[in-house]
């Protein structure tokens, strides 16, 4: 049985490598959001603002579009408006479409349009907001929080589920003059038959990709050997945090917060945040 998130994620790392993907396709994340990892299984946790952690975020910048189409496991034929095609067979004459078909087992196409990223201008101050919270026991070692997104105009996902896998997609009359190409199929295709498919998405404004950080596991140990366990409420009277904890998060951010890889089993929806 072909798992269509383990497809799409293979489609996604050859160029994203280890940022995070959202799934289901519509989920929305944004930066500085929090989500909690507990044994792989990540769950929405609310956000840094939630926690009275403020940042600060950087203006959105175009990243372009990304297609991929299983390293030519993926063939796409176009049909213009009015065209006639014997291998077509569930559009009509008049309609603008596509044929896929895969000729692999394991094939994804993926087509994103309008691609542009944010992130926070500032993890300093990042590291040192979670070392307090951190301190005072409102922080723990399980939760991440979204750093950097990667947001798209539109989108078109297909995954196949067997060998011989094709879908026909019905191209909406918006797509403009001239010829077809992998990028219209982004928000205007709807699939309209297919056989052995095992993931079929399409649609607007969407969250592909982002990052998370959370505190790293070596500093928490070093902590925990120097100055103990961390006990609830820890901080709000006579124990402040060490000024080295701080002085770390403010000297090298890296020596506090961690990038992990996205556990490899399918993600759990993350609630978008309010």
């Amino acid at each position: 049985m072909v798992r269509a998130f383990a497809v799409y994620r293979d489609a996604m790392r050859e160029a994203w490598g280890e940022w995070w993907l959202a799934w289901p396709l519509l989920q929305r994340v944004a930066v500085g959001d929090v989500l909690h990892d507990s044994h792989g299984s990540v769950r929405a946790a609310g956000t840094l603002a939630d926690r009275r952690i403020g940042f600060e975020e950087t203006a959105p910048e175009s990243r372009g579009a990304f297609v991929h189409d299983a390293g030519g496991g993926v063939d796409v034929r176009f049909k213009a408006s009015g065209a006639t095609d014997p291998l077509f067979s569930a559009l009509a004459e008049a309609e603008a479409g596509a044929l896929v078909r895969f000729t692999k087992r394991r094939s994804a196409l993926v087509v994103y349009r309008g691609m542009a990223g944010s992130g926070m201008t500032d993890t300093r101050a990042l590291a040192g907001a979670l070392v307090r919270r951190y301190w005072q026991g409102r922080w723990d070692a399980g939760l991440l929080a979204v750093t950097e997104v990667v947001r798209a105009d539109a989108a078109a996902v297909l995954v196949a589920a067997g060998t011989d896998a094709a879908a026909e997609l019905r191209l909406a009359a918006s797509v403009g003059p001239g010829p077809l190409q992998l990028l219209d199929l982004a928000g205007a295709a709807q699939v309209a038959g297919g056989r052995h498919l095992g993931f079929h998405w399409t649609g607007e404004t969407v969250t592909p990709l982002f990052r998370v950080v959370r505190l790293r596991g070596t500093w928490l140990g070093g902590v925990r050997e120097e100055f103990g366990p961390v006990q609830p409420g820890r901080g709000f009277g006579d124990e402040p945090v060490p000024p080295v904890l701080l002085e770390q998060a403010g000297d090298d951010p890296s020596a506090v917060l961690e990038s992990p890889a996205q556990p490899s089993a399918q993600p759990e929806p993350v609630e978008e945040a309010s």
